[in-house]
């Protein structure tokens, strides 16, 4: 059992920023861990995180690590007073390794918005 905060961060953080995406109506990756019997019916996914290892080459073509966290069911009455409360959260993380393209199969859209540093982060700009 460890406590994290829950963010992006890799070894030198050279960009960071935001992530949105759009679950997919057919294939979410809560779905994926029901039909592979990875968590029950009424267990909630709260958050995933992606991970890419370094990348030697032109094309990133190895798989990528996917960390699903995962409220159980019964733990909470009411999830969203517990995540109000201010108190971590208990969630279980469910660790998975597959191709990237079925990581994005996931989701129906899916944008990241990185800038050097954060520079930009939630910053408006002028686009000439």
């Amino acid at each position: 059992m460890a406590q994290e905060n829950f963010h992006a961060s890799v070894q030198y953080n050279d960009s960071v920023g935001t992530a949105a995406s759009d679950d997919h109506d057919i294939n979410s990756i809560g779905g994926y861990l029901r039909k592979e019997r990875l968590i029950q019916d009424d267990d909630y996914v709260v958050g995933v995180k992606l991970w890419s290892g370094e990348v030697h080459g032109e094309y990133q073509n190895e798989p990528v690590y996917v960390s699903v966290y995962v409220a159980r069911s019964g733990e909470y009455d009411n999830l969203q007073e517990a995540v109000d409360s201010g108190v971590p959260l208990k969630v279980h993380e469910i660790k998975l390794e597959m191709p990237l393209n079925k990581f994005f199969g996931f989701f129906k859209r899916f944008e990241i918005a990185i800038s050097r540093y954060g520079l930009i982060d939630r910053r408006d700009v002028d686009i000439q």
